[in-house]
């Protein structure tokens, strides 16, 4: 049986870019982009659960002004 390699905490989850998550770098979660802008409510809803809460979208694939649904970042928990 083989082993998937392990997932990569600052890549994006939806383009596989670098995330600039701060909590994957180390830093306090406030530092982070997400919680000073509005996520895109239908990009998280992309999300498979086995992603949530594993690793971080970036700030391109997560902001989205046109997107319905989308709130504070206080309204999203970290993805």
């Amino acid at each position: 049986m083989s082993r998937l390699p392990p997932k990569d905490s600052s890549l994006c989850p939806v383009c596989h870019r670098p995330n600039g998550c701060a909590m994957a770098a180390g830093l306090p979660p406030q530092s982070c982009w997400c919680m000073n802008v509005m996520v895109s409510g239908e990009v998280l809803a992309t999300l498979s659960a086995n992603e949530v809460g594993v690793r971080c979208i970036c700030k391109q694939c997560g902001v989205d002004a046109d997107a319905p649904g989308t709130g504070s970042a206080a309204d999203h928990p970290p993805i």
